[in-house]
């Protein structure tokens, strides 16, 4: 599986991972699902995006 760059750098920042991986490969779902929660990329994150930007646009309007 290809990891991109930013999974990469998040990994970086947070070894535990590493150790957590190389005893556990199968936990990978659990890396990807805290890294999606620490970046806000979340479904509900972006549904606030969109909630945020159409507030914008209504008080432009």
């Amino acid at each position: 599986m290809m990891i991109d760059e930013s999974l990469r750098q998040y990994l970086r920042m947070h070894p535990k991972w590493y150790l957590i991986l190389s005893r556990y490969p199968q936990e990978f779902p659990a890396l990807i699902q805290q890294y999606k929660i620490e970046n806000k990329m979340t479904f509900a994150d972006r549904i606030e995006r969109v909630g945020t930007l159409l507030q914008m646009l209504d008080m432009l309007l």
